[in-house]
């Protein structure tokens, strides 16, 4: 049966928008009538022909205009799907009209409120799946303003995800190891600048790992000891996130192309099932600037990511991976869900969420666990 979708957003000072009588007809009753983030949403879902009451919705469009509310609607599409509209961050009335007017012209409509609670907000949203990858990426770039994280998602069922893969440097912790070693050399501003290349996409990460480990040649191994202990830092969100994947079922992972004394202490730290890094080369008590066995890279991280999947009982549709820089891209594009971490724009662009603004407690409202 042909259906048309209604919302209208009205500053909270004046109150939700009555329709006139003449739809009384129509309207049976309101999908949703709720006060949230200083705004009154009301929605519907009208059992009528879009084109029928077309005429209606401009001149309610028209009237809401003047009274400083908006109107939105559209056709019940054929393919629609419930989707959820997830905001974390510091929500007002202007956050919440940009997001669904955005929406809107990507034929996106909302229906309930999910959750309403303390800086996070999530809304029922109506509209096709297949349009979601470029949704989000405008999302995004509509509310860059706004001190906010977005994400439009699927309405994941319980038990949807197995397995949580992160990167180490910059995502779960919030330091780059190697750089921090170099301090003790009075060379981290050299190897800062290479690593600053390397996740972006301007250096080859093999190549560049190794000209990175070269100038660490001469390092006591106690200067590992010492950045663990005075300078490693978990990322925000870290261990709620870790925590609300646990609840979930999901093993948990870390994979890094950082060195396994640091991955080590991340994975006991927060209790992580698996950890794969790098093998410094160490003799007599120093570095001696050659990395033993393969190489943990892009290519190595997405393998890694089968693998542990085929462990888990699933494949990579089922996963989660996240990451910050170049070399967490083919692990990001293989999982089911992959999310950028405050990461380089190449990242960002491919990625198919991102967090910009929170910590890593964002990542498990985008994904419902929270």
């Amino acid at each position: 049966m042909p259906a048309t979708r209604l919302a209208i957003l009205s500053p909270a000072p004046q109150g939700r928008m009555l329709l006139p009588a003449s739809m009384a007809q129509i309207v049976a009753g309101e999908i949703e009538q709720r006060e949230i983030a200083g705004t009154w949403l009301q929605s519907w879902r009208l059992p009528a022909d879009f084109a029928s009451l077309q005429p209606f919705l401009e001149e309610l469009a028209r009237q809401g205009l003047a009274q400083k509310r908006e109107v939105l609607w559209g056709p019940a599409m054929a393919a629609e799907e419930s989707l959820r509209l997830v905001l974390r961050g510091t929500l007002n009335p202007a956050v919440l009209r940009r997001a669904l007017t955005n929406l809107q012209l990507r034929t996106f409509l909302p229906g309930r409120v999910l959750l309403a609670q303390g800086n996070e907000l999530v809304i029922e949203i109506w509209g096709e799946t297949a349009a979601l990858p470029l949704a989000n990426h405008q999302l995004v770039e509509a509310l860059a303003e706004f001190p906010v994280d977005v994400a439009l998602t699927p309405n994941w069922a319980g038990g949807q995800f197995r397995l949580l893969i992160s990167d180490m440097d910059s995502t779960l912790i919030a330091i780059e190891c190697i750089d921090e070693l170099g301090a003790h050399l009075g060379l981290k501003s050299k190897i800062a600048a290479i690593t600053e290349r390397s996740m972006s996409g301007e250096l080859d990460f093999r190549s560049s790992l190794k000209e990175r480990v070269r100038l660490l040649a001469g390092t006591p191994v106690s200067a590992i000891d010492a950045v663990i202990r005075e300078r490693l830092q978990f990322s925000p969100g870290a261990r709620d996130l870790i925590a609300a994947a646990k609840r979930a079922g999901m093993e948990t992972a870390v994979v890094s192309g950082g060195f396994t004394q640091f991955t080590r202490h991340v994975q006991e730290a927060l209790d992580l099932d698996y950890a794969f890094a790098n093998q410094l080369d160490i003799r007599d008590g120093k570095i001696t600037g050659e990395v033993i066995g393969d190489i943990v890279d892009a290519a190595a991280k997405a393998d890694i990511l089968d693998l542990l999947a085929i462990a888990a009982g699933t494949d990579a549709s089922h996963c989660v991976a996240i990451g910050d820089g170049a070399n967490d891209l083919p692990m990001l594009r293989k999982a089911g869900v992959g999310i950028a971490y405050r990461a380089k724009a190449a990242v960002r662009a491919q990625a198919n969420y991102q967090i910009r603004q929170g910590g890593l407690e964002v990542a498990a409202s985008i994904l419902g666990l929270a």
